[in-house]
């Protein structure tokens, strides 16, 4: 998926991925995104939030390990399949509990990395439900930023949300 990299704040790193990007899951046939997508990669937390604009789908928050930048242009992503998702209507949960139960056991996640994404999904889903930041509405900067105007610092490739690396010379992430 094909991601520019807006900037900075206070909360970490901000991404974006208009309608339209070629993606690719993990395990899935390529597709294009049906709406929209800002990211906010947060330094040193187990979660990942993504805006979903024109969608029922208003926050989708992945639960995974601390996102690693391995440089300014490498990002290495951990998936744990927990999701904590708002949807427009207000109504919130927490998703896939089942396939981190399944791979709890079928990849022997450690007892530690058990706890805290199950804490960690708690946490977020509580923070979510009452629009903590910055899990309210995203800053108007990163929305202005959307339409183009700070898309300067770089764009991002990347085909699998575990794991990815970037290219310096063209700043292209693909699967490792």
């Amino acid at each position: 998926m094909q991601l520019a990299r807006l900037g900075e704040d206070e909360w970490g790193t901000w991404l974006w991925a208009p309608r339209g990007t070629r993606s690719r899951y993990a395990g899935r046939e390529p597709t294009v995104l049906p709406v929209d997508f800002l990211m906010l990669i947060p330094r040193d937390a187990w979660w990942r939030a993504t805006w979903m604009f024109a969608s029922h789908i208003d926050l989708y928050v992945d639960i995974g390990c601390p996102v690693e930048w391995v440089t300014p242009n490498r990002l290495r992503v951990v998936d744990l399949d927990l999701d904590v998702i708002r949807f427009t209507d207000g109504r919130c949960l927490i998703d896939d509990e089942d396939e981190f139960a399944e791979h709890t056991v079928s990849l022997q996640y450690p007892p530690e990395v058990v706890a805290t994404a199950r804490r960690s999904a708690d946490e977020v889903l509580v923070a979510v439900r009452d629009r903590v930041p910055p899990f309210g509405d995203p800053p108007a900067r990163w929305l202005r930023c959307r339409l183009g105007a700070c898309c300067a610092k770089g764009t991002f490739v990347a085909r699998s949300v575990r794991m990815c690396r970037c290219d310096g010379r063209d700043r292209r992430m693909s699967t490792v």
